[in-house]
């Protein structure tokens, strides 16, 4: 190659999840300018200001977390099976939670939250709107991730927490970077107007930017349209025509089959968040979705039922539809790993509306992560794309965000890993003393 390239790897095993060749062996991979901008083996003789040796490790596309909560990260181990029990929980517990929280806790939640998320191999994040949704960003934006911010909408349900338009569309106006941009939200129908639902998917479609919603999260939720609409949510937003692409639905557990049809027809994203769906709600109809052709990608639903790890939540996907959806009629194919790990990276990017990322190939974004192959637990490895059956997050060494290196060795190189797990430690006894009021011990 003629020109010097800011990033070569050599010699790596390379899961493209490109349908034309899936798998590629002992490949390098040069980036330039945020982008992948060759793929050989081997390229040859290439100047490089920087170079991996991706031998005896496997490079893949990296995961967007389509739903999460970076705000919500100080209840870990707060909510145990009793808080579950309290209906509904995002109204009684996570909503109070967020809506007193303070800057300085704000500030390391975001903090600890992205960190958490470079660690475990995820290059792009939704986040479904919290009470410092710049702080978020700029974080986001010093971290080198990709991100989608947004406020947390809502103008009926807590005084001191509603937020209405205004808030959004000031928010989409400031955040237009590249790899951070902000969006429009509806934080649930059930606290939302008619008229605040409206104005946000006009605005949506006017900025040309996403609406993060969580949709069909309960029961109480399909009750609510029901009788507020005469309609199913889903029924309600297709007869309104604001179900499009730009629409990333969480959740969406308790669907009938009309509205599966809807999400497929209509070319909404939905984003199944597997742990919390089966905690708190129930299976969701993800392989029927899958085979409609709707796009379905993979959240964590935030650090307060899990650690931000993908590959954990790949694996509960697997085995969960598996149990629910397969197994009683012998059929142990109908969540294959390579369809869940396309979940957790192409569809997420479709998701957030990257469409040149997602997948490694030539001309497309240069987000990627690379794993350590030669672990106890994951030799041999016969078949890349089972990767989601052995490994976690912690598995992965190396991480790229728009042509850029921010982890190499698991050396974080763009946030104080010490300091951001001080500061948390830090604040750990406020916060424990204030989850007195929402969560009985």
């Amino acid at each position: 190659m003629a020109d010097e390239v800011d990033i070569l790897i050599r010699n790596s095993e390379v899961l493209t999840l490109d349908e034309a060749t899936p798998v590629l062996h002992g490949h390098d991979i040069a980036i330039k300018n945020g982008r992948i901008v060759a793929i050989g083996k081997p390229l040859g003789r290439v100047d490089s200001k920087e170079q991996l040796d991706g031998k005896r490790k496997v490079v893949m596309p990296g995961m967007v977390d389509a739903h999460t909560h970076a705000f919500q990260i100080f209840l870990r181990g707060a909510l145990s099976s009793k808080e579950l029990n309290v209906h509904p929980l995002w109204l009684k517990i996570l909503i109070p939670f967020e809506a007193e929280m303070s800057p300085e806790e704000g500030q390391v939640s975001a903090e600890l939250a992205c960190l958490n998320m470079v660690k475990k191999g995820i290059t792009a994040f939704a986040d479904a709107g919290g009470p410092f949704p710049e702080t978020l960003a700029s974080i986001a934006e010093k971290a080198g991730l990709r991100a989608r911010i947004t406020h947390s909408t809502m103008d009926t349900g807590p005084e001191n927490y509603r937020r209405d338009i205004e808030y959004n569309k000031a928010l989409v106006a400031k955040l237009k970077g590249d790899r951070v941009k902000g969006w429009y939200s509806i934080r649930q129908i059930m606290v939302s107007s008619d008229r605040l639902i409206e104005e946000t998917m006009e605005r949506a479609e006017k900025d040309n930017v996403g609406v993060h919603i969580h949709l069909n999260e309960e029961v109480a939720e399909v009750e609510h349209a029901l009788t507020r609409w005469g309609k199913r949510p889903f029924e309600y937003l297709h007869d309104r025509k604001f179900l499009s692409s730009r629409i990333l639905a969480a959740h969406c557990a308790f669907l009938s089959d009309h509205e599966t049809r809807l999400i497929a027809d209509d070319s909404a994203n939905v984003t199944h968040c597997p742990m919390s769906n089966l905690a708190y709600m129930t299976f969701p109809k993800v392989p029927r979705l899958l085979e409609l052709g709707a796009n379905v990608a993979l959240g964590s639903d935030g650090g307060s039922y899990r650690g931000l790890d993908l590959f954990t939540e790949m694996n509960i996907a697997i085995a969960s539809h598996t149990a629910y959806f397969g197994t009683p009629y012998y059929d142990f194919g109908i969540l294959p790993a390579a369809t869940v790990l396309k979940m957790a990276t192409t569809n997420g990017y479709k998701a957030i509306m990257q469409s040149d990322a997602g997948i490694i190939k030539e001309g497309f974004k240069a987000d990627l992560i690379m794993i350590n192959l030669n672990q106890p637990h994951l030799r041999p490895m016969h078949d890349l794309t089972a990767l989601p059956m052995f490994s976690t997050g912690s598995d992965v060494t190396d991480m790229i965000v728009d042509g850029k290196l921010i982890m190499k060795n698991r050396n974080v190189l763009t946030l104080d890993e010490q300091q951001i797990l001080a500061r948390t430690e830090a604040l750990e006894p406020s916060v424990a003393a204030r989850l007195g009021k929402y969560v009985a011990h």
